[in-house]
């Protein structure tokens, strides 16, 4: 009997130590993701807008036009968050 509830207090210790490390790595992560994809659009952007103050009448139109889908494709990225324990601890 002893035994079995060691196990137990072991088994729910060793679940909800690890889980807080994940979610700390996940966080992290996100952070990291989020602030990448912004530096990624600012540049994008700014090639765009480079674009439109070509002299070319079919390079500025063509900035136009991915500047418009650009506005309208917009998604996050996001990444799955950690798994929870055996028994969602």
């Amino acid at each position: 009997m002893k035994f079995i509830l060691i196990l137990t207090v072991v088994l729910f210790a060793g679940c909800a130590s690890t889980s807080v490390d994940e979610y700390a790595l996940y966080l992290d992560a996100q952070k990291s993701i989020s602030r990448d994809n912004a530096m990624l659009e600012a540049s994008r952007i700014l090639a765009l807008v480079e674009m439109t103050k070509s002299h070319d009448p079919g390079t500025r139109a063509t900035g136009i036009m991915l500047l418009q889908q650009l506005q309208n494709n917009t998604k996050p990225i996001k990444i799955e968050p950690p798994s929870k324990g055996w028994f969602g601890l």
